[in-house]
């Protein structure tokens, strides 16, 4: 009851009336089977077409060898045709479907592809570059020294070296590096040129490991290369005074010693370091500044500077040095973007340098060493991390690539390497091995070329059991096989496509009966004649299962033949379809199969003397009618219960079941008294109203078609005082007219007296 302490005006929000209930879906479903790749650990993958199930778990599935496939095809009690779930996966998305939830099997013996990178210092060329050129242009120059450094020029098809050469001059900002001998053969970017910096190493840096097992594994392809993750400016020491910029006020000639500038502010000796430096045009100077005198400043050049002739106009402007002594620590600009241990290369334009960080307080940054040479605000430092690209194609020929930017080789961080391709990558998984270092000159590269091709990947197919469909309860998220769909509330209808084998249709339907909110639908033998398919059918007694017969025909695009299928991929979709477009009381049957072969799609023809035998029996024919096409001809469960004899009853139950129980969850621990009772009682009589409105339930008015109770009739004074509500639902489904029966008789004509 809400308080009122206080004079004042008081807004309360009250509920009135009964909580709607949402009808649940019933048109989700999952299947359990073997595909050529994807997640096998975890919670099922939700996939809601085709192309989204080929993308993350792979095409069509080849016939396995010989030994495999008759082990399995010919086993009449434990076998089954795993290979053919991705066209059961297809024929389920034809016939209608649009959700999917796919738990991969893998056998014990399963091994993902792997392999592993040594160390080394390599860049690719990005730019083409003609015979007898000195200049490339790289993917980055992280690592390299500078000038006087030896590279060595490599062909990226053969792996052949072309040319050896110093470096004689670099520019980071667009990364080119200037050669001191031409080139004596042209080089490609498109072919995978690359540049070398002194040997490889064979010490193991990074092992990285496909996603999930399987052969698939052998057509990924690895490339670690080191970026530059951030450029920050150098900033000036305090003491090193304000900044000016001025301009040349008379031409000076080729190496003159002095140049003539304009007096500005803050140009005076005084007020200046008795080390002032200048740049002029793209070089920098270290001068002395003489007094201002008609308007004008003499500076004095260091004896021996060489230089171009200048302008009178040319800009002359001031840098400030970052550093005025040796020491370890500078001040950056955007220091925020740096942490302990990262490694930065500090360029002061004639030298690359690699040094660690060891602390950042505020802008001032201390390294593991001191700094090498002046740095001027001019000056940047490149912040150094790691790009993962991998790339994969599909036998298909889809292609997967991905790029992972700024990561870094330790801490606990996202950004860090293996961090990020455990949460990001859909191929691979990477782990760091004794050798990682963060010398840029010893980073992650593969013994030859520049991406590393995974290997040794194997489906070990023989080691598959009927245990690996069945699966095992590790708790949620960790569960395998069929367990694993408890994971996912939303499943109506589940499957194991191809698979006729008596522990794992048992076990389906066992979970099916468990959970009490899903269907099962399951796969007779291949090839069985009508008196076998009786057989098979004896061993199921449920209300939560249905059986088709025979298999179906379809066309698989990988062998460009046809082949034979099983039917509980295509009846998933077509329960799918049926719900959507008619309700889930409406018999899944009398609908066209869609996604077979357009003559003969049916292995067998099954005739009405055929089904005279299999109805009863409650195996539900699918037969081909002249000029109506393929159609499913049964809609009956495998329960001896004559209650649940039809599948659309029990599903109808199920969704009647499962949303009443979802939509009135809000009445727990409410308390348990008339008014509760009243409100359950119309929130689920408004609920089953719109149910019987939609034609779900029989009857001509709401009286006839259900009855709601929850009051002193429906509860003893023990079941309230031990905190039960029991609320009493009867509904009246409507069955499918399964025989339509038209009596006609002779009528004979009589005479009319007038």
């Amino acid at each position: 009851m809400a308080e009122y302490l206080s004079p004042g005006v008081y807004i309360e929000e009250i509920d009135a009336g009964p909580r709607p209930i949402a009808g649940v879906s019933t048109s989700t479903a999952g299947m359990v089977g073997v595909t050529a790749r994807g997640p096998y650990t975890g919670k099922p993958k939700l996939v809601t077409n085709f192309l989204e199930f080929q993308n993350t778990f792979g095409g069509f599935l080849p016939e396995p060898e010989a030994s495999v496939r008759d082990a399995w095809a010919n086993d009449p009690s434990e076998g089954g045709r795993w290979w053919l779930f991705p066209l059961a996966v297809k024929g389920f998305f034809d016939n209608g479907g649009r959700r999917l939830y796919v738990k991969r099997v893998v056998g014990g013996g399963a091994r993902a592809a792997s392999g592993s990178l040594g160390q080394g210092l390599v860049s690719q060329v990005t730019t083409d570059a003609a015979r007898g050129a000195a200049r490339l242009q790289l993917g980055h120059l992280v690592g390299f020294t500078g000038a006087g450094q030896q590279v060595q020029v490599f062909r990226g098809d053969d792996q052949q070296a072309v040319h050896t050469a110093t470096v004689s001059g670099y520019d980071m900002a667009t990364r080119r590096i200037t050669l001191d001998q031409p080139l004596p053969a042209e080089v490609r970017a498109s072919r995978g040129d690359y540049v070398q910096v002194g040997q490889r190493g064979d010490e193991q840096t990074l092992r990285f490991s496909a996603v999930s097992p399987g052969t698939w594994g052998g057509g990924v392809q690895v490339r670690v290369r080191p970026m530059v993750g951030a450029a920050l400016p150098v900033l000036p020491e305090p003491q090193e005074g304000g900044l000016f910029v001025t301009r040349l006020v008379a031409d000076a000639p080729e190496d003159s010693g002095t140049v003539e500038v304009a007096a500005v502010t803050g140009l005076d000796p005084d007020g200046l370091p008795a080390d002032t430096w200048v740049q002029i045009g793209p070089d920098r100077f270290g001068v002395q500044v003489g007094r201002p005198a008609d308007g004008k400043v003499t500076l004095t050049l260091p004896a021996g500077t060489t230089h171009t002739a200048w302008d009178a106009g040319l800009t002359v402007r001031r840098v400030r040095r970052g550093n005025t002594a040796a020491g370890r620590t500078l001040r950056i600009g955007g220091a925020g973007r740096l942490y302990e241990g990262a490694v930065v290369q500090l360029d002061d334009g004639t030298a690359l340098t690699a040094v660690n960080v060891e602390a950042v307080t505020g802008d001032a940054v201390t390294f593991d060493r001191d700094v090498p040479g002046t740095f001027f605000e001019t000056d940047r430092i490149h912040l150094i991390e790691a790009e993962v690209s991998t790339r994969f194609t599909d036998p298909g020929g889809a292609a997967v690539t991905e790029t992972f930017g700024n990561l870094r080789f330790s801490g606990d961080t996202p950004a860090n390497l293996a961090t990020a391709l455990e949460s990001r990558s859909q191929l691979v998984r990477a782990t760091a091995l004794p050798g990682l270092s963060t010398d840029p000159a010893r980073f992650p590269v593969p013994a030859t070329g520049s991406w590393l091709t995974l290997a040794d990947g194997d489906d070990a197919y023989e080691s598959l059991s009927a245990a690996d469909f069945v699966g095992t309860d590790g708790g949620s998220g960790r569960r395998t096989g069929i367990v694993a769909l408890e994971d996912i509330d939303e499943i109506a209808v589940c499957a194991v496509p191809g698979m006729w084998s008596g522990t794992v249709e048992s076990s389906l339907v066992t979970h099916c009966e468990l959970l009490k909110d899903r269907f099962a639908i399951l796969d007779p033998q291949d090839g069985l004649d009508i008196e076998g398919v009786q057989a098979f059918r004896e061993s199921f007694d449920t209300k939560y299962a249905a059986l088709y017969h025979p298999w179906l025909v379809t066309r698989d695009p990988s062998a460009n033949r046809d082949v034979e299928v099983p039917p509980s991929g295509h009846m998933a979709g077509i329960y799918a379809r049926v719900d959507v477009e008619r309700g889930v009381h409406k018999a899944p049957a009398n609908v066209v199969v869609r996604g077979i072969r357009q003559t003969d799609g049916f292995a067998q023809d099954i005739t009405r003397r055929h089904q005279d035998l299999l109805n009863p029996k409650g195996v539900n024919a699918l037969r081909f009618f002249p000029g109506l096409g393929h159609r499913v001809w049964g809609a009956r469960t495998l329960s001896s219960d004559s209650s649940w004899k039809y599948v659309n009853v029990r599903r109808l139950f199920l969704f009647l079941e499962e949303s009443i129980d979802e939509g009135t969850q809000w009445a727990v621990f409410e308390p348990n008294d008339e008014s509760l009772w009243a409100l359950v009682r119309q929130t689920v009589a408004n609920f089953l109203t719109t149910v019987w409105r939609s034609g779900a339930l029989a009857g001509t008015t709401a009286d006839e078609a259900f009855f709601v109770a929850c009051d002193r009739t429906t509860m003893t004074e023990d079941d309230l005082a031990n905190g039960r509500l029991i609320c009493v639902i009867g509904v009246a489904p409507v069955f499918p007219a399964e025989f339509v029966v038209f009596r006609i008789q002779q009528k004979t004509r009589e005479t009319q007296l007038t």
